[in-house]
């Protein structure tokens, strides 16, 4: 418990923070026939305690969530267990903490298993699956990972999809959209709008440390990049800036539900080229 509270006391110092749980704490096992409520009750853990009670946000777990995020839309498992927390995380691209209580959930990041109801090309519900990252701290050492990230909270004020596009530039530096995003960003569904700024921030980072000289693709900060499958290069084709048709077929995914974002690399330029933003093309 007091590494627990050194990371929220740590992560606290980056900006404001409330910390949203599931379930209350007093009905925490925090080891075998060792509870929450007796740690509580021993006087030398006061100051702990009364921390917890201030940081902690005591609304309805489920009002932390995307409102317009549909039950059974979207489920989260990790290391063979159901995480709605963790999933809450990466929904919100919040920080995860845990108890450093078991070995299965430790590390900087996190990868999910995360299950998606889509709609298949003919029009039917399928569930799709995919592992993807998720920011985590269980001790102090974990946080030096994601300070950068939690002390940007200019982005975080960033609150609609045109303010986004107007001030791409200043966010990023290392990103180039096609003109055509602007309308993709217009009609973005606005249950992806964080998700997607999150996903542009990590993209910004991984342009922004890729060593083109060494490195054929950048490395990925935290996004899942995948290119699109053959059969469907078709589907990734734009208008380049030059006024060429180009296959964007690298995409990271964003949820709930099949989000994409699709670009292709500029290695001349140590720049990402975005083209497309919304919907899994063709879906």
């Amino acid at each position: 418990m007091s590494e627990f509270v050194g990371v929220l006391k740590e992560a606290k110092k980056w900006r404001e923070i409330s910390l949203v749980t599931q379930s209350p704490f007093r009905s925490g096992a925090l080891a075998r026939g060792y509870y929450y409520q007796q740690w509580a009750a021993d006087n030398r853990n006061r100051n702990h305690r009364q921390f917890l009670a201030a940081l902690r946000n005591r609304a309805p777990f489920a009002e932390a969530l995307p409102q317009n995020v549909s039950p059974g839309e979207v489920e989260y498992e990790c290391a063979g267990e159901r995480v709605e927390g963790i999933g809450a995380a990466h929904m919100m691209d919040s920080l995860a903490v845990s108890l450093p209580v078991s070995l299965a959930w430790t590390g900087a990041w996190l990868d999910v298993t995360v299950r998606r109801l889509v709609e298949t090309e003919v029009g039917d519900l399928a569930m799709e699956e995919a592992t993807e990252p998720v920011r985590h701290s269980a001790c102090r050492a974990d946080l030096s990972t994601h300070e950068k990230w939690g002390c940007s909270a200019g982005l975080d004020a960033v609150d609609s999809p045109q303010q986004l596009w107007d001030q791409r530039a200043d966010f990023f530096p290392h990103l180039q959209f096609l003109p055509r995003v602007q309308d993709d960003l217009a009609t973005l569904d606005l249950k992806w709008f964080a998700p997607v700024r999150s996903l542009l921030a990590r993209l910004e980072a991984s342009a922004a440390l890729w060593n083109t000289d060494d490195e054929r693709v950048p490395q990925w900060q935290g996004a899942k990049v995948t290119p699109e499958g053959e059969q469907r290069k078709k589907l990734c084709e734009f208008t380049d800036l030059n006024g060429a048709v180009e296959c964007f077929d690298l995409h990271g995914r964003f949820t709930p539900g099949p989000g994409r974002l699709h670009f292709r690399l500029v290695r001349e330029e140590g720049a990402l080229r975005v083209a497309y933003i919304g919907r899994k093309r063709g879906a």
